[in-house]
């Protein structure tokens, strides 16, 4: 039978079914609109400030007590190490090439490892940074922009962990470090905000704020510095490349001698062949008993590489080892000198060639990596990190063939260290117009530990009559004595050390007249090295518009350089050669001024003396006082008083410096 439900009914149960439905249903599309979604939960805030340039971040993770353990009175030179990740993420606008970001340390740390970078100044790690650093990105060091890489974190950003050695503090508390900042030119960075106890931030705004889409070309303007050293490679194979080096003095007045030139590995390459130059050790056994000897046991003989140091130290070729199976490199083969282009563009060069063999996983034709962390000149030079710049174009010599470029090049620039350097030359002033010569100071080029005889390193230096120029500094003592006493003048005991340099050179003031005047030069040299191709640079603050000519040396003016004169030997006169049986040897030769373009220059009141020289490119000690004018003798006179002066003095014992 059909089932039957009255009307009431038939509503309570469709009531009771709709509400059922509303209950249960899903997408109660038939009977309801369609309920609104509550959507994503609101994002935090950010836990630092947003940025629009390059966000820098410092976090300590750990800080742990190291050998050795010290006692409490020793406290704050208990060592600690500790470890550290540095952010840099480019939240700006351009790419950031070169990356380089600076942390001030102050708790005398030593970084010890920070993998993916190298440090600015070009000093290996470990290496004390007590006083700070910059570390940068190498061989990877840019970081493009979130727009042309559509947020690419590893493209954007650089992660470095730190791990490194601190002293005296001691969990709880924190070495952090007092600021960070990046250190590339057109960024402006806040002062860093501590977050707690253990990290640091900062963002640092550029002033760019066009967007920048780069294309592939990560090349870096070139640089100019006292050196410059281009890592140009030539040929590149599957497992090893050609490179050529070469090394350029930019500077008007520094001259290298003797170079050595060094750098580090990054990826355990070596040194297969070398053209030009040679390494001081070939440090064999480093390839034999690593991966080269398997990698490349069938190829080549390991036992005749070049070098497998992972720091190899080279060396310049002698002149006579140009034509030589191991020359025939264009600038090779000089004694390791490098003069300024200002003295000779010919000479201003030096370079070689080598075969570098690279080691597994690196070993794919286009993976390139320059060695890092470059020194040259003993210390006298501090070189930053390798640049890829423009390839460089090598011209064919015949023109015939077209030129050639370098597959990659790096430039290193390099600079005069700014750490003060003991001088090897010294200087004396003298004028017509005074019977004394103001010497050199005492111990301009330093003093030994235990002079003998005793002298006192600190006492001014006695002036000097002219007899005394000419003497050995050793042999000079008589007379200093003899001439105080002439001039009323307290003679200490013990006396001044001497000057204690190897090149003196002696400023005369020869004449001064209405329209004009005249100084002379004279070097000596007391040491036992001849110098060849010498050359010196006066720097002359208000004399130098009236400069004419030098009549027995080359001169040439530099008005870039602080108003420099450049003089330098004739053909054949361009060695100073050393001392001999106490006689120095010696060069001399008079220079000659205007005063049109000078009016009012006062010669005899040191307007005529030089305020810097330098010899071959190392500034000299000059004296803190000029000679004024005086009471004159003649030379006769003064020269008789002095001998009789001698005569007494002879019944006193004597210091001989």
């Amino acid at each position: 039978m059909p089932f039957h439900l009255s009307k009431n009914c038939h509503y309570t149960i469709t009531c009771s079914l709709l509400v059922k439905i509303i209950q249960f249903t899903p997408s109660p599309s038939r009977f309801l609109s369609p309920v609104p979604s509550p959507g994503p939960a609101p994002a935090p805030a950010p836990l630092y400030p947003p940025c629009e340039g390059v966000d820098l971040l410092y976090q300590l993770s750990n800080v742990e007590k190291i050998y050795p353990y010290l006692n409490a009175s020793q406290a704050e030179l208990q060592p600690y190490s500790f470890e550290a990740t540095a952010t840099i993420t480019n939240m700006g606008f351009s790419e950031v090439k070169n990356w380089a970001m600076g942390i001030r340390f102050q708790h005398d740390e030593i970084l010890v490892s920070a993998p993916g970078t190298v440090l600015a100044d070009g000093t290996p790690l470990p290496a004390e940074v007590g006083n700070g650093t910059i570390i940068m990105g190498f061989p990877a060091a840019t970081l493009k922009n979130a727009i042309e890489t559509a947020g690419n974190l590893n493209l954007i950003q650089a992660v470095v962990q730190l791990t490194g050695t601190e002293f005296g503090v001691e969990p709880p508390s924190y070495p952090m470090p007092l600021n960070i900042n990046v250190t590339n030119d057109g960024y402006n960075c806040s002062i860093a905000k501590l977050y707690g106890n253990s990290t640091m931030h900062t963002c640092c705004l550029e002033q760019n704020s066009n967007i920048t889409v780069n294309s592939d070309n990560e090349y870096l303007p070139s640089e100019t510095g006292n050196l410059t050293i281009t890592y140009d490679v030539t040929q590149a194979y599957e497992g090893n490349y050609w490179a050529l080096v070469t090394i350029s003095n930019d500077s008007p007045i520094t001259r290298l001698d003797h170079w050595n030139l060094t750098w580090d590995w990054q990826e355990g390459e070596f040194i297969n062949v070398m053209q030009g130059a040679q390494t001081t050790e070939a440090d064999t056994e480093v390839c034999l008993n690593g991966q080269a000897a398997v990698t490349y046991a069938s190829s080549i003989n390991i036992n005749s590489v070049e070098c497998c140091s992972a720091s190899p130290i080279i060396l310049d070729l002698p002149s006579n080892q140009f034509n030589s199976s191991n020359g025939h490199v264009q600038y090779c083969c000089r004694n390791g000198t490098i003069l300024p282009a200002t003295i000779d563009p010919s000479q201003s060069k030096s370079a070689f060639t080598m075969n570098v063999y690279k080691l597994p996983p690196n070993t794919a034709t286009i993976h390139l990596v320059p060695p890092a962390n470059w020194r040259i000149g003993d210390g006298l030079y501090k070189c930053g990190q390798p640049r890829l710049i423009t390839p460089s174009v090598f011209p064919d010599p015949s023109g015939i063939v077209h030129s050639s470029s370098a597959l990659k090049t790096w430039q290193v620039t390099c600079n005069i260290s700014t750490t003060p350097q003991t001088p090897k030359c010294c200087v004396s002033f003298s004028g017509y117009y005074n019977e004394s010569i103001i010497p050199c100071p005492t111990c301009a080029c330093g003093c030994p530990k235990n002079p003998q005889p005793v002298c006192n390193p600190t006492s001014p230096a006695l002036l000097l009559p002219y007899s005394a120029l000419t003497l050995a500094p050793v042999n000079r003592t008589n007379q200093i004595v003899a001439w105080a006493g002439l001039q009323h003048e307290s003679v200490p005991n013990p006396l001044p050390c001497q000057d204690y340099c190897g090149v003196s050179i002696n400023w005369h003031i020869v004449s001064d007249y209405t329209n004009g005047w005249s100084a002379r030069m004279t070097l000596f040299d007391w040491s036992n090295q001849t110098y060849a191709n010498w050359f010196a640079a006066i720097e002359l603050d208000k004399a130098f518009p009236g400069f004419q000519q030098a009549y027995s040396f080359n001169a040439t003016t530099i008005p870039d350089l602080n108003n420099t004169i450049l003089v330098e030997g004739l053909p054949g006169l361009n060695y100073l050669v050393a001392a001999q049986n106490f006689s120095a040897g010696k060069l001399q030769s008079v220079l000659s001024f205007t005063k049109v373009p000078t009016p009012g220059i006062e010669v005899s009141l040191g307007d005529g003396f030089p305020s810097k020289v330098w010899f071959n490119g190392e500034e000299c000690s000059l004296p803190d006082i000029y000679p004024t004018g005086g009471a004159w003798h003649s030379a006769p006179m003064a020269f008789g008083a002095l001998m009789l002066a001698l005569a007494v003095s002879t019944l006193v014992p004597l210091r001989i410096l």
